[in-house]
């Protein structure tokens, strides 16, 4: 089922969390398993791109389905389902990031998960690590931008949306995407450069 497992979605929330839940695990139908089936590793890496944390990115994963779970009886088939999950998660996104800002020591940032092992640099393993470290760059980067930026580049060139879709999600006019898109371009490009500069 993807990287989150549905009977995995409830997990390392709170007790007060799970209360405010009106519904029982148990009682998931099968549209919703489809749903975390198809969606959730999407989602996963649109929270790690915005965030740039492996803890926070799971905790949007999860708020952001059981959020779709209680609102799957109101969704109008008049907007397609992958943009409204996303339209979720973006909001999920913005609210989970803003809290959890002050508290960002309690995070795993991607450099420092236990889970990787130290890679010997030679031959194409090197080249593998410098691709993975330049990637990096690039989330760190791209979770620095303005939020409504940040947004845009990430649906436009990463998840691959069209301008429209993108406009849809982020229920903004198309024109204020595609500005908001060349000005994410700019910035990055100084973002990088800085990097590039202090390495």
């Amino acid at each position: 089922m993807g990287r989150l497992q549905q009977n995995a979605i409830f997990q390392g929330l709170s007790i007060n969390m799970i209360n405010m839940i009106p519904i029982v695990q148990k009682s998931a139908d099968r549209k919703f398993s489809e749903i975390v089936k198809n969606h959730s590793d999407r989602i996963f890496n649109l929270a790690l791109m915005k965030c740039n944390q492996v803890t926070l990115a799971e905790d949007i994963c999860q708020v952001t389905f059981i959020r779709v779970y209680k609102g799957l009886h109101t969704f109008r088939d008049e907007s397609h389902l992958g943009t409204w999950i996303y339209r979720i998660a973006l909001n999920v996104c913005h609210t989970m990031i803003k809290k959890e800002s002050q508290i960002s020591s309690n995070m795993v940032a991607l450099d420092d998960r236990p889970d990787l092992e130290p890679i010997e640099e030679h031959g194409d393993v090197q080249e593998g690590f410098i691709r993975d470290t330049q990637k990096d760059e690039i989330r760190r980067a791209i979770s620095a931008l303005p939020p409504l930026q940040s947004d845009a580049i990430t649906l436009y060139y990463l998840k691959e949306f069209h301008y429209t879709e993108v406009a849809e999600i982020m229920d903004i006019p198309l024109n204020t995407v595609k500005s908001h898109i060349r000005r994410a371009k700019a910035n990055l490009r100084k973002l990088l450069m800085e990097v590039e500069y202090e390495t």
